[in-house]
């Protein structure tokens, strides 16, 4: 097959061709597809057309082709065209390679009991890769409980749902045929219970999980990142002592709540959580999980730096990082930035971040810190004084909102004051207490007064010009503080900006693997819920860093979309006989899904498969009986 530009009166259209020889041996071409203005390069014409024609053909799993980023996804669009189209056909002798079953009807061929095989097939590559059957086996688990841990969390990675739909849902996998269960008269009790087993051996797993994925990627922690989210019940669940309201991040303080700790590397790995209280405050949580900490640490190894948003970094926190070894790094609170606000508006001694090259700039600056109080407690610190462009531009636009907003409802509140709308002062005092508490973030900037007019009274508000200066002068500057005292400002500012690596964590346990909702009720159960999403966050966090080394950055719903379209399938090919042969095996994937495969090491070819024969017929050997799974 080749592509071959054609003249039309609209202009030019690209063609895939393929010659023939007709019945004479003569040499003739006919059209496979139309794809009408595609724009491709003419360099690219050759390899796509002839992997096109291998996977038509059936050839590619014989003569495999390394198709770069830019054919595969052309090479899937093509063939998906070509047979959706229904007018092509291949040629017999082309495809006698293909296995082929005398006296097969084809046009009563068909296939059933197709199930998603994609997602479920790199979650269960994934599981045996970390060694969980392994270790969930010398822990005392038998075959039947090690297979129920798995689905619980290969559910979370795939298609998040209840214990109570689980059976329904492996059914509809390739799961059945990758762990050859069928799960016959299984009911949601073992997926309860089974998620308790694996709660109360949290701490082995956890440990056994840290090594294995250092072990696999060779990784060297130096970094620990700690932070903290919250997910709330609809319910009350009054069963779990736990369960408080508190501040959320979802601003739903009307529902109960948990918070979860947790301690993630550089990498974006978790090493430990703890579940608290929703009331507790975040700062107020670092005690509880120095044990945690310290358990990350290998025996020996060299405490790594502690990396922590404002909320945990109180004076005592830094001193108890410090009394068990460890280093930090940490963001200063909002209101501490006024103290830098000198040097702030200095340019002198702030240099810009490198390789941020096509992106807004970054300035930062380390200094020894003047301001530093209690000194026999802490080791001397230093500061890091961060400009960002970004930031500032964002905080700028909002603080400029919020006090256009303020300045809209005064104007008319005074409109209303001065027309003898509103007369009663106490009224209006009222009206002004209202606006200043819809608008706390700007009414700090202004003095509202109430006067005593020659018509009435009279509405009137001042701007206090020195702190609105301050506070623009202050936009998108931040304050790093460190006991660290051997890595630059640059380093120092990387080492923070990792910290997005857990607000990615979170944002994957609540959005991919269902951190939320929360359907339990018992603290128990609220518990394991918690630990199955964080199971099924090892295995998306090792899918997703051994994409990454490969230069794959999508992220997993992406991902999940690309490969739930392969799937085990049951062919039925009914023959003259009277008999019907079944297959049972997985499709074959498409170029995308065969890069997603090649890359994360996971051989697609060799799945399980099984054959067998129905029908009245006698049995005339071997090959027609029913085949062992391969």
């Amino acid at each position: 097959m080749f592509f071959r530009l054609k003249a039309t009166r609209s202009g030019q259209v690209l063609k895939l061709v393929e010659s023939y020889r007709d019945d004479t041996a003569r040499p003739r071409h006919r059209a496979v597809v139309s794809l009408g203005d595609a724009p491709l390069a003419p360099a690219e014409w050759k390899p796509i057309a002839k992997a096109v024609e291998d996977r038509l053909y059936g050839r590619d799993a014989m003569f495999p082709r390394n198709l770069s980023e830019v054919h595969v996804p052309w090479v899937d669009r093509i063939v998906l065209q070509v047979s959706s189209e229904g007018r092509w056909h291949p040629f017999a002798e082309a495809s006698g390679m293909a296995e082929v079953i005398d006296g097969v009807r084809g046009d009563a061929v068909s296939h059933t009991d197709s199930a998603e095989l994609g997602p479920v097939l790199v979650g269960w590559e994934i599981w045996k890769r970390l060694g969980l059957r392994e270790l969930l086996a010398g822990l005392g688990f038998n075959r039947s409980q090690t297979q129920a841990a798995a689905i619980s969390v290969i559910n979370r990675l795939s298609d998040p749902s209840s214990e109570h739909s689980l059976p329904d849902w492996y059914r509809r996998t390739g799961l059945p045929e990758l762990m050859g269960n069928q799960l016959r008269g299984a009911g949601d009790d073992r997926f309860y219970r089974v998620s308790d087993l694996l709660l109360s051996r949290q701490r082995e797993i956890e440990r056994h999980l840290r090594e294995r994925q250092r072990s696999l990627f060779n990784l060297e922690r130096t970094v620990l990142l700690y932070d903290l989210t919250n997910t709330h019940f609809e319910g009350l669940c009054q069963r779990n002592p736990k369960a408080k309201r508190g501040a959320n991040k979802q601003k739903r303080n009307d529902c109960a709540q948990i918070v979860v700790g947790m301690v993630f590397d550089q990498f974006g790995f978790e090493m430990a959580h703890k579940i608290f209280e929703g009331n507790l405050n975040d700062g107020k949580s670092l005690v509880e999980m120095i044990g945690a900490l310290n358990a990350t640490v290998a025996d020996g190894g060299k405490k790594p730096l502690v990396v922590m948003d404002a909320g945990v970094a109180s004076r005592k926190n830094l001193n108890l990082l410090h009394t068990h070894g460890f280093g930090y790094l940490v963001n200063d609170t909002r209101g501490q930035r006024s103290r830098y606000l000198a040097a702030f508006r200095e340019q002198k001694g702030f240099h810009i971040v490198p390789g941020r090259e096509g992106k807004e700039p970054v300035w930062v600056r380390v200094m020894n810190d003047s301001h530093a109080t209690d000194q026999e407690t802490v080791p001397a610190e230093r500061v890091v004084l961060c400009k960002s462009q970004p930031r500032g531009n964002k905080e700028q636009a909002i603080v400029s909102n919020a006090e256009g907003r303020l300045l809209d409802a005064l104007g008319k509140l005074a409109a209303r004051v001065e027309n003898k709308r509103l007369k009663d002062r106490s009224k209006i005092e009222q009206a002004i207490g209202r606006i200043q508490a819809r608008h706390p973030r700007a009414r700090r900037f202004y003095r509202i007064e109430l006067e005593d007019g020659a018509k009435g009274l009279l509405l009137t508000w001042t701007r206090n010009d020195a702190l609105r200066q301050e506070t623009t002068d202050l936009c998108g500057c931040y304050v790093l503080r460190t006991d660290e005292q051997t890595l630059n400002q640059h380093q120092l500012w990387e080492l923070y900006i990792s910290l997005s690596q857990a607000e990615e964590g979170f944002k994957a346990l609540k959005t991919d693997l269902g951190l939320r909702p929360n359907r339990h009720q018992t603290e128990e159960r609220v518990d394991a819920h918690v630990f199955l999403c964080v199971l099924a966050y090892h295995l998306l966090r090792n899918i997703l860093w051994t994409l990454e080394q490969e230069g794959d950055n999508r992220n997993w719903e992406t991902l999940k979309g690309v490969l739930r379209t392969h799937c085990y399938t049951t062919i039925l090919l009914p023959t003259r006989s009277g008999q019907t042969h079944r297959i049972r095996k997985a499709g074959q994937p498409e170029e995308c899904q065969k890069t997603i495969y090649r890359h994360l090491g996971i051989a697609w070819d060799s799945l399980p498969r099984n054959r067998s024969v129905i029908g009245t017929a006698p049995v005339p050997n071997e090959d027609h009986a029913r085949l062992a799974t391969l």
